[in-house]
């Protein structure tokens, strides 16, 4: 086709286009890129829509289309002719300006439409069909209209031997076939041709002729000649050979007319009639059809073109209504009328579709709203949307509209100037988007950065900021101080690697290497280093500044560090109290080792008292028996006698035994016995009654012997007066008591003399104007509660029965009251609530460091939960959870799972806090502790501060 199309120019002078079927340019000549420029488009692009809808019809209906377009000066005559086989259209343009040229080419365009006119598109079918039935009913001849590609159109009378068996035969119908459409060809145009189909049936035709154009044949036929013979062996091989039923085949046969040559005559005389009539019908049909369908074709695609117009129309106003934008149209330059979308009437708090224009009649315009440009405002003239009407294009303006309601929101837009085609204004546009909270999250952050500013600046801690190359590249003055500087120049850009000026200590007093810096590591780990104690020498300085330091990585998105976060906490005068502290802790323990030692040395001398009196046991007051069993013999030795207070004369046997046992030892004792004679001996101690009545306690063994068949044959024992031995043990067991108890209370009172040294040293220190209201006084006083803990602990066994543990729930409520005592707060708003499980007795490794805990809670609460003298309450609650069955050496108890809980419904613990990073001592001491009693530490901030331990302790 493209070969074809190249040489259109050499031959055409007038435009020629050739288009897909989908609408884009495939080809066009010199004459047609005027054409093709009026309409905006380029050879390889898509036609306009409104030309597309022809190319599409031409297609689909396989008819030529016209229609005349302007350009410029020339009027076109546009000319679309389908190419079905090659899926395009060629389109012919023709200057049909001058009028007189206009028939000719109409002829030209007609004559190529023409050629591919079809029958059926000009004929009225269903009319034809009824006119041709009443024509059989009174003629009674078969005939039919068919197409030149043999399709039947009208049928009328066709016999049975046709649609029975030629028709419905494949091989058979190919021959009715070739009979419509190859046989029928040659017939004049008036006249008609008689001939018998290759089923040997008499046939008749007529041309239909449309403009010189052969379109179509009626037919008669499906007969024999009234003066030819039936040639039935013929049928019969037909029959046989296409497989027909032969009888019934023949039996169709008969049944065929016959007609005589003079009926086909005047029959076709009337058919040529018939086919003339329908030929100048069939033209007229197709004028008028033409005429209809151009008319049509731009009624569509006027239709066309304002559905899609309203289409765009309201999708237009669907996204402005959509969009979170606020859209102000002007329609016109002096900007009277502006209309908007919704956000804009929800905005200015204006019912939707007011005119929003103050340049508006007095009588149309809104003064429900106003706008404001830096707090001042606009008049109608200066308003964005009718400067632009003018011709001024705005940008990024920001202006506050307070609404009809009163609602002040900012917003922030632009204004655009409409042109039409010719450049002149019609109007403008203007977008605006709500900048109100961003705005306020800017001052809200402006604000942040204020404080963040402030603190960086007064905060008592050291902040330093350390870029990605290792350089300081921000301090503030308590760094500077800290460090010994007058000037922040001095560290600024200084490589945070390279200190020469300053020597930096471990905690063990040695120099640390680089890579052990707390910077370096972050830097070198990409982890955080939390808290590492230090020693800094400042240049020209002999103390040491201790510090607790903390350096924080920050990554960039590819793990790479950017940027540095350290501060720095000065714990000099901490480290120096920890220091007198430990010094006092020494004292204390020295001392209570030189206690320790007396009362060992007591308890060793004690100890060999106890050994001798046990040897002298031994050779005293121990006596032994021999039973024959089988012969009931029996043997006591004198000391036996002695024992059981019987003269040696008087004959003693096992009833006489039996008898001295007291009562409520007299089961016992058979009972070893008799376990004994099963082969288990005993060693046991129980009461006798002397003659006298005097009760003595003995200690018994006694052995079974057994012979070759496992048969019990002598029993021997011992018997040993242990009653002295008995009074003695009791009597150590009274002295321990009371070691016990005097190590207890010498403890509480040495406890006691370090708290009143605690007081004396803070009180020097209290006197001094630079440590006045300090941390130094804050931990002499905390220390000193911790102490007195310990020492209530001590008080309570000492006043209580036992020794090895604690009847906790009362050592509690007394270390509550007396820190209510310590900080002054018996007669304040402040309440205390304590719901104590009874009875849980805990020993030392347990009772002290839960004490240390609940001290540092309660007293935290009391300093920092209620400032200000607030009222509140604090809260201890202890409770035993499960019991876990556990078993120790010497004596059984039980593993109970507790929880502990301290709260206090005061001002609470701020969310960004981390109590597991803060510098406190009290709260690194009750973390340290939780661990010790391999517990668990929650914090809970809601409605107050709230501490829940859960740990597991044997109770004795």
């Amino acid at each position: 086709m493209t070969a074809k199309m190249d040489q259109f120019p050499a031959v055409n002078s007038n435009p020629v286009l050739s288009v897909a079927k989908d609408g884009v340019i495939l080809y066009s000549n010199e004459a047609g890129k005027p054409l093709l420029y009026d309409w905006g488009v380029r050879v390889g692009e898509k036609l306009p829509l409104h030309l597309e809808i022809f190319v599409q019809r031409v297609i689909s209906r396989k008819n030529i289309e016209k229609i005349e377009v302007n350009m410029g000066k020339k009027v076109y005559l546009i000319v679309f002719h389908p190419l079905p086989e090659q899926e395009c259209v060629n389109i012919y343009g023709f200057d049909i300006s001058d009028s007189g040229k206009l028939e000719g080419k109409l002829r030209e365009s007609e004559t190529q439409e023409m050629t591919s006119l079809e029958l059926a598109s000009v004929i009225d079918v269903k009319a034809i069909q009824s006119l041709m039935s009443d024509f059989y009913t009174l003629a009674h001849i078969p005939m039919a209209l068919l197409d030149l590609k043999g399709n039947i159109l009208v049928s009328v009378g066709w016999q049975e031997i046709c649609t029975r068996f030629h028709r419905a035969n494949p091989e058979a119908c190919k021959h009715c076939i070739e009979s419509d459409i190859n046989l029928t060809a040659g017939v004049a145009p008036g006249g008609y041709k008689l001939y018998k189909c290759k089923n040997n049936m008499w046939d008749v035709v007529t041309p239909i002729i449309v403009e010189e154009q052969h379109v179509g044949n009626i037919f008669s036929g499906q007969f024999f000649l009234e003066d030819e013979p039936l040639d039935y062996e013929r049928f019969r091989f037909q029959a046989r050979k296409y497989g027909f039923n032969e009888e019934e085949y023949i039996k169709a046969l008969e049944k065929v007319p016959r007609l005589s040559r003079k009926a086909v005559d005047t029959s076709m005389a009337f058919f040529m009639t018939f086919a003339n009539m329908i030929s100048q019908l069939s033209y007229s049909n197709l004028k008028l059809c033409q005429s209809l369908a151009e008319r049509n074709a731009v009624v569509d695609a006027l239709r066309e073109s304002e559905k899609r117009e309203r289409a765009r129309s309201d999708e237009l106003a669907v996204v402005l209504d959509a969009v979170p934008v606020s859209v102000y149209i002007t329609h016109d330059p002096q900007a009277s009328k502006i209309s908007g979308n919704r956000l804009s009437y929800e905005w200015l708090g204006i019912p939707v579709g007011s005119n929003l224009s103050k340049s508006a009649p007095e009588e149309e315009k809104p003064d429900m709203f106003r706008l404001l440009k830096d707090g001042i405002e606009l008049q109608p003239e200066d308003m964005p949307s009718q400067l632009s009407a003018k011709g001024i294009e705005i940008n990024d303006c920001e202006l506050d509209i307070i609404s009809a309601d009163g609602e002040i929101r900012h917003v922030l837009g632009n204004a655009r100037p409409l042109r039409d085609e010719q450049g002149n204004l019609y109007g403008s546009v203007s977008a605006f988007i709500d900048i109100t909270e961003r705005k306020k999250a800017l001052e809200t952050l402006r604000y942040s950065e204020d404080q963040l500013r402030g603190l960086f600046q007064n905060v008592k801690s050291g902040v330093a900021l350390i870029d990605e190359i290792g350089m300081f590249s921000l301090v503030n003055p308590s760094f500077m101080q800290m460090f010994g500087l007058d000037n922040e120049l001095d560290i600024l850009n200084v490589n945070s690697q390279d200190w020469s000026r300053w020597k930096v200590y471990g905690e063990d007093g040695k120099l640390l290497h680089i890579d052990d810096h707390p910077v370096r590591k972050a830097v070198r780990t990409g982890k955080p280093v939390k808290g590492q104690l230090v020693a800094v020498q400042n240049p020209g300085a002999n103390e040491l500044t201790w510090m607790l330091i903390s350096a924080e990585p920050v990554l960039k998105e590819d793990g790479h560090i950017y940027r540095v976060i350290c501060t720095y906490h000065d714990i000099t005068e901490r480290k120096r109290a920890e220091e007198a502290l430990k010094k006092a802790r020494d004292t204390l323990e020295e001392k209570v080792k030189e206690r320790t030692a007396e009362l060992q040395e007591a308890y060793n001398s004690l100890k060999e008292s106890e050994e001798r009196l046990a040897d002298s046991q031994k050779i005293a007051h121990i006596g032994n028996w021999d039973w024959n069993i089988a012969t009931s013999e029996e043997y006591w030795s004198d000391e036996l006698y002695h024992i059981f207070g019987f003269d040696p004369q008087f004959e003693l046997n096992h009833n006489t035994f039996l008898n001295c046992i007291h009562p409520d030892d007299l089961d016992y004792v058979t009972n070893a016995i008799n376990e004994a004679l099963d082969g288990k001996p005993y060693y046991i101690d129980y009461r006798i009654i002397l003659p006298d009545g005097e009760e003595r306690i003995i200690y018994s063994e006694g052995e079974v012997f057994f012979d070759e068949n496992n048969k019990p044959v002598r029993m021997r024992g011992i018997v040993q007066d242990i009653t002295e031995r008995k009074k003695a043990e009791e009597s150590l067991a009274n002295i321990e008591i009371a070691r016990k108890k005097e190590i207890h209370h010498r403890i509480k009172n040495n406890l006691q003399v370090i708290s009143s040294l605690l007081d004396l040293q803070a009180e020097q220190f209290r006197n001094r104007a630079d440590i006045r209201d300090s941390e130094v006084l804050e931990a002499f006083r905390e220390s000193q509660d911790r102490v007195t803990s310990m020492a209530l602990i001590h008080e309570e066994l000492y006043r209580g029965g036992g020794f090895e543990t604690l009847n906790f729930s009362p050592y509690i409520e007394e270390l509550a009251n007396t820190l209510f005592q310590t900080y002054s707060l018996g007669d304040t708003g402040i309440s205390l609530s304590m719901d104590l499980e009874e009875n849980l007795l805990f020993d030392m490794d347990t009772a002290i460091p839960l004490g240390i805990i609940i001290n540092e809670l309660v007293s935290n609460s009391l300093k920092h939960a209620f400032p200000d003298g607030n009222k509140g309450e604090i809260r201890v609650n202890l409770h035993r959870e499960e019991s876990t069955g556990l078993k120790s050496e010497g004596y059984e108890s039980t593993g109970s799972s507790y929880t502990l809980t301290v709260s206090d419904n005061g001002v609470g613990i701020p969310e960004n806090l981390d109590v597991q990073d803060l510098d406190s001592l009290g709260m690194q001491l009750v973390t340290s502790l939780v661990d010790q009693l391999d517990g668990e530490l929650e914090l809970k901030r809601a409605n107050g501060t709230e501490f829940t331990i859960r740990f597991t302790a044997a109770e004795k």
